[in-house]
């Protein structure tokens, strides 16, 4: 677990967790990320015997990597500290990787503190996709299928694969990580767990949602610009690492249409409906960003070589039917 401020809910979180092990042992590894809040004593205070490794604000991925390097269990399970279990153990989702040696990585049904579904399954990142959201193209039957999120209900109901999983509740085999590293730091936040699951899945590994537990998060839905913007920012960094410099090209000029027909949109009808203002401000500073006129709000701590294309050949069989 990798913290930064919210000290009331990463307790509740780890509470939670440990009440759900099902007997399986574990090892609790928490970073805290420049929490201001008194987050690391109290997670100390409430629960002996995690140490809390301190560091500054270095970013989702750089946190979790810290902790990967001194993991010592077959599987390691990434959790964010706004997630509480509900229902399932962790005995029984470790049970479920060990029953398929194929799946690297895997999660389970997540929902909003309301009880809604929070669509966690996804498809991989492309231009073409990026228009279909743009342009509300993917409401349409016929342009479903361009869009990431798969959001019909009952396919969260049964087992299935995805290209990609959202990382806040994410077990991975120690093996997996092992033979294709860890996130990469170059993402501080958002769209490392698209490309963790890209590598996984070249290095033949399946990825899988597995709906034998349920969880809470409680804080994802966030109008903070900032946040929004690096949002898409590290999807144009995903790009750059991905794609072609014509599909990058294709991709940049989509995401920037997305944020400009919103703001164009959505301005208006913030005049008399203030409660937009928020995300009329985070769609402009996104677009800003994408269209490289302001740097991202937050950058790598430890300033890690810049994101080129990568073009990785698959290094293991596949395992998948």
């Amino acid at each position: 677990m990798v913290t930064h401020q919210g000290r009331d809910l990463a307790l509740q979180a780890l509470a939670a967790a440990r009440r759900a092990t099902g007997g399986v042992r574990v090892e609790w590894l928490v970073v805290d990320s420049g929490s201001t809040d008194g987050t690391p004593d109290a997670v100390e205070r409430d629960f002996p015997d995690i140490t809390v490794a301190r560091r500054p604000n270095i970013g989702f991925a750089a946190g979790n990597n810290l902790a990967l390097a001194g993991a010592r269990g077959r599987h390691v399970l990434l959790v964010n500290p706004d997630m509480e279990i509900i229902s399932g153990t962790l005995a029984e989702l470790v049970r479920a990787l060990d029953e398929r040696p194929e799946v690297g990585a895997a999660s389970v049904v997540q929902q909003w503190p309301d009880g809604g579904l929070q669509p966690t399954i996804r498809v991989f990142p492309s231009a073409a996709r990026q228009f279909g959201e743009a342009l509300w193209l993917s409401r349409l039957p016929l342009f479903a299928h361009l869009q990431e999120e798969e959001r019909r209900p009952e396919f969260y109901e049964t087992e299935r694969s995805a290209d990609w999983l959202v990382g806040g509740f994410l077990l991975v085999r120690a093996e997996a990580i092992k033979q294709v590293g860890g996130l990469d730091e170059r993402f501080f936040l958002f769209s490392e767990e698209t490309d963790w699951c890209l590598r996984l899945r070249r290095a033949g590994w399946d990825v899988r949602h597995l709906p034998i537990m349920r969880v809470t998060h409680h804080t994802g839905r966030s109008a903070r610009a900032d946040l929004f913007a690096q949002n898409s920012f590290s999807k144009v960094l995903y790009s750059r690492k991905h794609f072609s410099a014509r599909a990058r090209a294709a991709f940049r000029i989509a995401l920037a249409l997305r944020h400009a027909v919103r703001v164009v949109g959505l301005a208006p009808i913030s005049v008399a409906r203030p409660g937009l203002r928020k995300r009329v401000a985070a769609e402009r500073l996104a677009l800003m960003v994408v269209l490289g006129l302001i740097p991202p709000p937050f950058r790598p701590y430890h300033n890690p070589p810049s994101v080129t294309r990568e073009t990785t050949s698959p290094t293991r069989a596949a395992r998948c039917s």
